[in-house]
């Protein structure tokens, strides 16, 4: 009898714990004042008043989450203005899936869940939904996940007549808001955020980091598909020895951050380099647990990040 009720009484304790970890900071109160403010300049055809309606119901409301967006991302009154005057059709679009966000909770839990699962030192981040000026689906900040939400919510069903290709493409293959965060996730659990370590790493490095995050947000949540990640299996060995005659550089464009201006019309192949190279690792890794750990844990430093290379076998 004394057993049993010492069982119950761990499994209990277990259970508090867990249900203390698994408690959510989602905010998307950015996004309601985004369209209040969005309303509001439609009763007015005089620009300044409309940057000022702007600047005072959605900029100067900001969360912190905002703020800190706004910082990384080059956001101002008059270039959310000027976005929703030149793509009105996009607007009005994407607004309903704005407001379907909020309902993505649950599912935003499961990857916590997992990600307690398969990293002991998980701590889980600040979730901000906002709305952005079209060039950021998703960043972080020190424990805090930011999030374009008229980008991460968009798909193939939106209206993306008045956008350009790249976020055409992007648009196409998104997988939603929940794969997104899943991704970004992984960013505030890395040593040294989604920095770039001040410059002190290479273009390995930097495709290490994002790649990594595409390879836990699939263990994570789901596998997703995106242009960079269909067209990386398809010309696997091709651009595996191109990646090898650049890698030590720090010179990023031709496969980091590039919409538009990829070499090939494919952006962010850097992206599928670090996934293959971090799936690897995690394939030949006897103890899974502590290869998570290892991941996470990584200095950036350029030996560093070759030792990773080497001890995950991975040949294109």
């Amino acid at each position: 009898m004394k057993k049993i009720l010492i069982l119950v009484i761990l499994f209990l304790g277990f259970q508090l714990n867990y249900s203390q970890k698994s408690k959510l900071n989602i905010y998307t109160s950015d996004i309601d004042n985004f369209w209040s403010a969005y309303d509001s300049i439609k009763k007015t055809n005089d620009e300044q008043k409309k940057i000022d309606i702007i600047q005072k119901l959605y900029l100067e409301k900001a969360t912190i989450g905002l703020k800190e967006f706004m910082a990384s991302r080059n956001h101002s009154a008059k270039l959310h203005l000027e976005n929703i005057e030149d793509y009105p059709k996009f607007w009005t679009s994407i607004r309903p899936k704005t407001k379907e966000i909020k309902a993505n909770g649950p599912k935003i839990e499961k990857v916590f869940r997992k990600y307690h699962k398969i990293y002991h030192d998980f701590k889980e981040p600040e979730i901000y939904f906002m709305v952005g000026v079209l060039n950021s689906g998703g960043t972080t900040s020190p424990n805090r996940i930011l999030i374009g939400s008229e980008i991460a919510c968009a798909d193939e069903k939106t209206d993306a007549s008045e956008l350009n290709n790249w976020l055409k493409k992007v648009f196409k293959l998104n997988k939603g808001v929940v794969a997104m965060v899943a991704h970004e996730i992984g960013h505030t659990q890395q040593k040294g955020g989604d920095s770039e370590d001040d410059g002190k790493s290479n273009l390995l490095g930097y495709c290490i980091r994002e790649g990594m995050c595409d390879f836990l947000a699939e263990l994570t949540y789901q596998k997703f598909s995106s242009t960079y990640m269909n067209y990386g299996k398809e010309h696997r060995k091709e651009l595996w020895e191109k990646f090898k005659k650049e890698m030590l550089t720090q010179e990023t464009k031709n496969w980091l951050y590039n919409g538009n201006d990829a070499p090939n019309g494919v952006a962010d192949l850097g992206y599928f380099i670090g996934y293959e190279i971090c799936k690897s690792y995690y394939k030949n890794a006897k103890n899974k647990k502590n290869a998570i750990d290892e991941m996470l844990k990584l200095n950036y430093s350029p030996e560093n990040v070759m030792k990773f290379l080497i001890k995950s076998k991975y040949s294109g």
